[in-house]
């Protein structure tokens, strides 16, 4: 996979009117049209809306989540955040800090020590 296509695609969307028109009418179309061209493995990803797949291989996930802010691809914010935060949960999980039982505290004086 290439991202470069994929972030061509996205950047296209946010400024060429004519292709975001095209693409919302038909997706699939726009997509075979595109240059540089997607690979079926991207093409398929972006029909999805399967932005945690793209995000993966390395597309950037700021124009990505341009797809959910112009609700392509059946995208919205929402979704695009569900997507992401799914593909990444065991990541997030492994770099989360243990958990303690006490909150740190800064002193009887307060948090500036006056």
């Amino acid at each position: 996979m290439s991202t470069y296509a994929v972030e061509k695609i996205c950047r296209r969307l946010i400024i060429d009117l004519d292709f975001r028109d095209a693409a919302a009418a038909d997706p699939e179309r726009a997509l075979a049209l595109a240059a540089p061209p997607l690979d079926e493995r991207e093409r398929r990803a972006l029909l999805a809306g399967d932005v945690g797949v793209l995000a993966r291989a390395g597309a950037n996930p700021f124009l990505l989540c341009q797809l959910g802010r112009l609700g392509m691809f059946g995208l919205n914010h929402q979704r695009y955040a569900e997507r992401i935060r799914a593909e990444f949960a065991a990541e997030r999980e492994a770099m989360a800090p243990a958990r303690t039982a006490v909150a740190p505290t800064f002193g009887t004086t307060g948090a500036f020590g006056r």
